[in-house]
Formats: C-alpha cells, sequence, structure tokens
C-alpha cells in the first residue's frame, strides 16, 4: 500500500514538473509582439499587408487554416486585422476586446495569453 502511494506521488510530480516545462512554450500565443515558432517575414509582410488591405481572402490563404483562421471569418476579419495592427503598434486593447467579444483566450484552444 505504502508503494502504490508513493509511485502515485511521484507520478503526480512528474507529470507536474513535465507541464511546468512546457509552459514557456505557448508564451507567444496571443502576443502580437512575440514571434511564434512558424513566423517568417514573408508571412508577416503578407499578413500585415492583408490587415492594411482588409484582404481576408489574402490573409486566410497565407495562414493556411493555421492560428486564428479557427475563430476569425470574412464577417470579422475588419474587426480583427485593426487589432492586429493596433496590437502590433503595442495597443492591446482592440485585440483583447476582440477576443472577449467572441470569447477566446479561455486556455490553449483558442488565442490565449
Amino acid at each position: 500500500m505504502n508503494t502504490q502511494i508513493i509511485l502515485g506521488v511521484a507520478a503526480l510530480a512528474l507529470g507536474l514538473l513535465a507541464t511546468k516545462s512546457i509552459t514557456p512554450v505557448l508564451a507567444y500565443r496571443g502576443d502580437a509582439t512575440v514571434r511564434g515558432p512558424n513566423y517568417t517575414e514573408a508571412r508577416h509582410t503578407t499578413n500585415t499587408t492583408a490587415f492594411q488591405n482588409n484582404d481576408y481572402q489574402s490573409w486566410v490563404a497565407n495562414m493556411n487554416g493555421r492560428g486564428a483562421t479557427r475563430f476569425v471569418n470574412a464577417s470579422n476579419f475588419k474587426e480583427f486585422a485593426a487589432a492586429q495592427l493596433a496590437a502590433q503598434n503595442g495597443d492591446d486593447s482592440l485585440l483583447d476586446a476582440f477576443r472577449a467579444k467572441y470569447g477566446l483566450g479561455q486556455g490553449c484552444g483558442g488565442m490565449n495569453r
């Protein structure tokens, strides 16, 4: 019985340690000023141009099903684009409002901080 308790506590500690070591990898999510693992200058430039021109089709093609494409659609893209441009300039208020409005940032499944 004591062996089972010790093994259970050891497994729990190992699981917590593994979870804690993974957390920094997710730090870029939701922060427009931090470059994620799939960042390329070309993708960034194309996205910024799409945001400036309100060009949903260009943006969604460039994203190739990644990232915010699960939540952003043609009808809310203009709002998202304005929020992204503001966030790139250091103002997160529009992006925070967008997240709140659409229920995002509620865990790893969304655009979270």
